[in-house]
Order: structure tokens, then C-alpha cells, then sequence
């Protein structure tokens, strides 16, 4: 229990999904020679998908090391393959997919599932 190898390896995972996902948008920054945004809608989709990502990783990557220091191992995985993957659907969503209401199913079940597991990770280490 001294050693954090779980919650680390999912922290080095987002970060690589960070990473990419500026990668993709600077590259469209590129493509539309826009630094700051304006009114191209790829551009802001891939923004936003990025700032999504940064905006709810660190707080899993910190609810994951709580469990793993408390001995929680086993949900450390659990809890860090779904809110991988459930950015990722939400990922793909924001930049794949039309529509950014209801009928964006990768979208919705990605923001669902991030924040459901962000809950009950909270509710892991409250209790």
C-alpha cells in the first residue's frame, strides 16, 4: 500500500489523452491560422474536449491515489477504466459526432459516466 502503481498509471493515461487532444486542437489551430478561437466549430469542439478532459481528470487522478493510499485497489482500476473510457466516449462525441444536445449518445454517456464515477469514487473515500 505504499506505492501508488495503480493510480499512477491511469494519471500517466489521461495526461497521454490530454496531450493528444491539444495535439488535435493546436493542429486545427494551425489549419484555420485562428490562435484564439473565433467561429469555426471544429476548432471549438476540439477545444472543448480538451478542456472537458483537463477540467475533470485531476480530480479523479486525486479520488483515485485517496483509494489506492486507503486500500482500495481493486476499485482503483475499476473506477479508472470507466472514467478512461467514458472520456473517451465524451470525446468522441464532442468531435466525431453531430449535435451537442440529447441525441449525441457518446457525449451524453461519456459526461453521464464521468460524473457517476466521480461520485461514487467520492463516495469510496468519504466512506
Amino acid at each position: 500500500m505504499d506505492d501508488l502503481n495503480r493510480s499512477a498509471f491511469y494519471a500517466g493515461v489521461l495526461v497521454i489523452m490530454a496531450v493528444a487532444l491539444a495535439l488535435n486542437t493546436a493542429f486545427r489551430r494551425m489549419e484555420t491560422k485562428n490562435a484564439l478561437g473565433g467561429d469555426d466549430d471544429t476548432l471549438v469542439k476540439r477545444s472543448r474536449a480538451f478542456g472537458n478532459l483537463v477540467e475533470h481528470a485531476p480530480l479523479m487522478i486525486i479520488l483515485l491515489i485517496l483509494m489506492e493510499y486507503g486500500g482500495s485497489e481493486f476499485l482503483v482500476h475499476i473506477f479508472g477504466i470507466g472514467f478512461i473510457l467514458s472520456r473517451i466516449a465524451h470525446a468522441y462525441g464532442l468531435i466525431a459526432e453531430e449535435g451537442m444536445g440529447p441525441d449525441n449518445m457518446p457525449r451524453m454517456i461519456g459526461a453521464l459516466g464521468s460524473w457517476s464515477i466521480m461520485i461514487l469514487a467520492s463516495l469510496v473515500c468519504i466512506f
